[in-house]
């Protein structure tokens, strides 16, 4: 698969920094670099729980792409109301349409 995004794996640093790992020399972006960071909230654990999520990303879509794979492969031509949900949470991951 080709992505545009920072490729996983992603880690959850401090409170909520997110980061990645970047190996394009062409665009001067070699080594570690941040991903995504999450505000701090009021309420006690949700930032720190909304971080390990976002950093899960890159890996939750692995396995679903894998996981629709197999389930398309077995379903043949039958309908599988699933795999149209997994599919479709792909794309949006991917930037197109859900």
């Amino acid at each position: 698969m080709t992505t545009s995004h920072t490729s996983g794996p992603w880690t959850h640093e401090g409170q909520g920094d997110i980061t990645g790992i970047e190996n394009d020399p062409a665009s001067g972006c070699v080594g570690k670099v941040d991903v995504a960071c999450v505000y701090l909230r009021t309420v006690p654990g949700k930032t720190e729980a909304n971080a390990r999520l976002i950093a899960a990303a890159p890996d939750l879509l692995t396995a679903l792409e894998a996981l629709a794979d197999y389930v398309d492969e077995r379903a043949g031509d039958n309908e599988c109301r699933p795999l149209e949900n997994a599919r479709a949470a792909i794309a949006k991951a991917e930037g197109g349409a859900a």
